[in-house]
């Protein structure tokens, strides 16, 4: 048997060949059947028979015909193979309510106020047993953390990525305008352009300068609004509208969670869309895959 130090040095790649050579009773036809050369063939032989302690084949004329210990390997061999191979070719059946673990998911305050209440309920009630952890990672990072594996999934706006990272649109929404109760502007039936541009306004953004979808839309008719405050999440820009005259240009199913009045923009601008990113790779793990199908129900739920 051998020791621990023989263990932790043993090659799997040495037992393919060890089973060629049993078969084909001959290094040169082993060779030709493994597409490797003789020698490299030999070599691992050699290793074989050192780690064992055992010739394991012994030559008979043309023929290598196998030792009593190498008799007594060949099926516990095989049969490892075998289980190796079944292994990493077929997956257990995933079960969500059995399943245990974390997910790792980068978002904007936009996707957790919007998505993940509704993502986490649903995951509470069919895999308890899973944990989420969400940050923000920049969008110059994003490819990288997704490819190291740092996060398992991010919801962003579309863009770009390389080639293993694989996304699909989760959700499109349009921008609408808010504004408190208590603004004299509420009181109207509609917001015109020139109230839109007189006003101040508040304006959500991580990055530190840049607009955001509204402005592209009145950067196309030549006009710009006055950023008054700029914050960085949407939740505090909702607080800060409660007792102010300023505006807040949102995503209107994140502006219908909170206490104010609404109006469609009064000009055209480009729908937010969140993207879904995740890992090439992660195609062939059940797991990921339930989630990434979990997600895309919730945000139908959402839309309908």
């Amino acid at each position: 048997m051998m020791n621990d130090v023989a263990l932790q040095n043993l090659d799997l790649n040495l037992f393919p060949v060890f089973v060629i050579i049993y078969e084909t009773g001959n290094l040169t036809r082993a060779a030709k059947k493994l597409n490797k050369t003789q020698p490299a063939v030999s070599n691992a032989l050699a290793r074989m028979r050192g780690l064992l302690g055992d010739p394991l084949f012994v030559h008979s004329g043309n023929r290598m015909n196998p030792t009593a210990r190498a008799e007594e390997l060949i099926g516990p061999i095989k049969l490892a193979l075998e289980q190796i191979h079944g292994t990493v070719n077929t997956q257990a059946p995933f079960d969500p309510a059995q399943a245990t673990g974390a997910i790792r998911i980068s978002a904007g305050d936009i996707a957790e106020t919007v998505v993940l209440p509704q993502f986490i309920r649903r995951l509470r009630g069919e895999a308890p047993n899973i944990s989420v952890q969400v940050f923000q990672i920049h969008r110059r990072e994003l490819s990288a953390k997704i490819l190291s594996n740092e996060v398992d999934f991010a919801v962003d706006i579309p863009m770009a990525l390389d080639g293993d990272v694989e996304q699909a649109r989760l959700l499109s929404d349009q921008q609408v305008c808010a504004v408190s109760p208590k603004n004299p502007l509420a009181q109207k039936a509609e917001m015109t352009l020139e109230d839109y541009l007189n006003a101040g306004h508040i304006h959500v953004s991580y990055r530190r300068r840049g607009g955001g979808v509204a402005d592209l839309g009145l950067g196309q008719i030549g006009k710009r609004r006055n950023h008054v405050v700029r914050l960085q999440h949407h939740q505090a820009a909702f607080a800060m509208l409660e007792d102010s005259d300023l505006i807040l240009s949102a995503p209107s199913r994140l502006a219908a969670l909170y206490s104010c009045k609404v109006f469609p923009l009064p000009f055209k601008a480009p729908s937010l869309d969140l993207q879904l990113y995740w890992h090439a790779t992660s195609d062939r793990v059940a797991f990921h895959r339930w989630v990434r199908e979990l997600l895309s129900d919730v945000t139908v739920e959402i839309i309908s």
